[in-house]
């Protein structure tokens, strides 16, 4: 009876997928991570996962209009008919042809900074339109080494949770979180309520990578990153801290002129981006941002380099600009260990009107479901808005497979046996 059970919820679960999926690629046929995809008239959908791969889930059948954007690249739209699902659609993305108005080259005042201080004098009247609101939010966390040694001062450092292959290379951290998040600009308040958590071989599943924690809001003047405290380009101060060039400038798929800035420090080894920052014209808010900073600069001279891009799309709701994906890349190296990892984000259902009252917000800021951690595959398949890579799915495999083995009464008895023979430094202990 149970199999069978198990049989119906495999096939409902397959029928309630109602799909259009496959791949994103450049021009060299290179798969694109991380590029946005939704309906038009919408402003939140799926996005690709590492390999380029994407599915997008879909309430009904037939004519559609498909949106496909990430930073610098061309927006673009696939309209389809569709009769039956899944619907397969592979999409290859042109690189955003930037150009440089001669007007603005000639022009007195440098472009950039009268473009940096229109973001500023709006900073206020674009974040008050997004002042409040409630969000699904959803983060993947990836550790991946390379050439791991054995041991690490005489001590053995094992088999990191088994995902090493024979070059000691592999994941040794993969885990997602499914959260609901509440924010209010004035008072300052945020909140959010962990529905699932997940872990690669672990049995308590409770992730790291919280909402929280990568809330990195370039319209504030300062926000923490690692363990330092980083200047926005756009902060009231920035001027003392950052000098600016426009690249060049673009339009967006609804005809929207997107201003190219590149970001350029002033010091060193001052606690502040560079990389580059897109200005919607007129409305003067972010469009994106893709920027970057050493370990040095934040007081973690392991990290070698630390990325974040950020992709907003345009909400008719509310005529305003608001983050739907984000990604931290960085690489990191010490006493012999190479490793490289990537948070990525995306926000969806947004709700601006979420009518809090005073017992809205209280002291606890972060709480989770009951059995948040104990959601199975089934669950994570139907919910899970980025889809795994295959790397990332034999590794749930592998871990979950070993995890059963090393909770096993035999594995347990065995390790028992290992740790309780006789060794001559026994007798001085």
């Amino acid at each position: 009876m149970r199999k069978i059970t198990t049989l119906l919820l495999l096939i409902s679960t397959i029928f309630s997928f109602a799909q259009i999926k496959g791949k994103v690629t450049n021009t060299n046929k290179q798969p694109l991570s991380f590029v946005s995809i939704y309906l038009e008239n919408s402003i939140t959908g799926t996005t690709t996962n590492d390999n380029g791969d994407y599915e997008l889930n879909l309430t009904k059948k037939g004519k559609h209009t498909v949106v496909y954007q990430i930073l610098g690249y061309k927006t673009i739209k696939k309209t389809v008919t569709i009769s039956s699902f899944p619907f397969v659609l592979d999409v290859i993305l042109a690189e955003e042809e930037v150009t440089l108005d001669e007007v603005l080259i000639s022009s007195d005042e440098n472009p950039a900074n009268k473009i940096i201080r229109n973001v500023i004098a709006n900073k206020s009247k674009n974040t008050d339109k997004f002042a409040e609101y409630k969000a699904d939010f959803y983060s993947r966390g990836l550790f991946k080494v390379k050439d791991l040694p054995k041991k690490f001062l005489g001590q053995e450092i094992g088999d990191m949770g088994g995902g090493l292959d024979s070059t000691r290379s592999g994941i040794v951290y993969l885990s997602e979180t499914i959260s609901k998040i509440s924010f209010q600009k004035k008072p300052r308040n945020f909140k959010e309520y962990i529905v699932a958590s997940k872990v690669s071989g672990s049995d308590n599943g409770i992730s790291f990578n919280q909402a929280k924690e990568v809330n990195f809001n370039l319209y504030e003047n300062a926000f923490d990153l690692a363990d330092a405290q980083m200047i926005s380009p756009i902060a009231n101060g920035a001027f003392g801290y950052y000098n600016y060039k426009l690249v060049g400038t673009f339009y967006d798929k609804n005809s929207k002129l997107i201003s190219k800035i590149k970001l350029l420090p002033k010091r060193k080894n001052d606690r502040v981006f560079s990389g580059f920052l897109y200005i919607v014209e007129d409305d003067w808010a972010i469009y994106g941002a893709d920027v970057v900073v050493t370990g040095a600069q934040v007081s973690m001279p392991m990290i070698d380099s630390l990325r974040i891009k950020q992709n907003y799309n345009f909400s008719t709701k509310n005529n305003a600009w608001i983050p739907v994906t984000q990604t931290i890349d960085f690489k990191a190296g010490m006493f012999g260990f190479n490793f490289n990892g990537r948070f990525s984000a995306a926000y969806s259902n947004y709700n601006f009107t979420p009518n809090y009252t005073k017992k809205s917000f209280g002291s606890e800021i972060l709480s989770f479901a009951e059995n948040a951690t104990e959601k199975d595959s089934l669950y994570w398949a139907k919910i899970r808005p980025v889809t795994l890579t295959t790397e990332e799915v034999a590794d749930y495999k592998l871990k979950d497979s070993i995890k059963i083995k090393r909770k096993s009464k035999k594995y347990l008895d065995s390790i028992d046996v290992k740790q309780n023979k006789f060794k001559p430094l026994n007798i001085l202990s």
